[in-house]
């Protein structure tokens, strides 16, 4: 998988696209590891995703993942991600991939154990840091609890993984179609 670091993937990923790139792992790991995503996957499927709608569960109409916000010329927040399963059944598709996701759950306690034919991102925080980072998960329960993370998106591992905790976890459902 691509490090949300690299500079190829741009400043909006850069910065704000551990989530994202979390899913992108775990399409890639989908494949069994034999297919990967080039940087240029990654971009093209994050513009693409930014264009896509659909219905929020509030009913309002939320890009797959939201716009780049832009403020006195540096990029200022974006690479949200709205729409999970959209992201990754674009993504699967794209990479070949059979597996497709059939629901996401968000937001479920840190102890929170996926079944078969679930993936779990973590939800990092620590303190002194405003805000979150995600990673994928292992889907086990691990001491010390770090090795619960099965990809970082932040090359070389990110503070919230060294000093951090798990807050909470997002599951993906996922198939295979035959």
């Amino acid at each position: 998988m691509k490090w949300q670091t690299n500079e190829e993937l741009g400043p909006f990923i850069n910065e704000w696209g551990c989530f994202f790139c979390s899913i992108l792992e775990k399409v890639e790991k989908s494949t069994g590891w034999q297919k990967h995503f080039s940087n240029e996957n990654v971009v093209d499927i994050y513009v693409a995703c930014m264009n896509k709608t659909f219905t929020y569960k509030d009913g309002t109409i939320k890009p797959w993942i939201s716009a780049e916000v832009w403020k006195g010329g540096k990029p200022f927040n974006g690479c949200f991600v709205w729409n999970a399963e959209g992201v990754y059944n674009y993504a699967a598709e794209l990479l070949g991939s059979k597996s497709r996701c059939t629901k996401y759950s968000g937001r479920v306690s840190e102890k929170y154990m996926p079944k078969s034919g679930e993936e779990e991102l973590l939800c990092l925080m620590r303190k002194e840091y405003d805000g979150t980072h995600f990673t994928a998960g292992t889907g086990r329960e691990c001491i010390p609890w770090n090795g619960e993370i099965e990809f970082d998106p932040i090359e070389g591992g990110s503070k919230c993984a060294q000093l951090g905790w798990i807050d909470s976890k997002r599951i993906l459902t996922i198939e295979v179609a035959c």
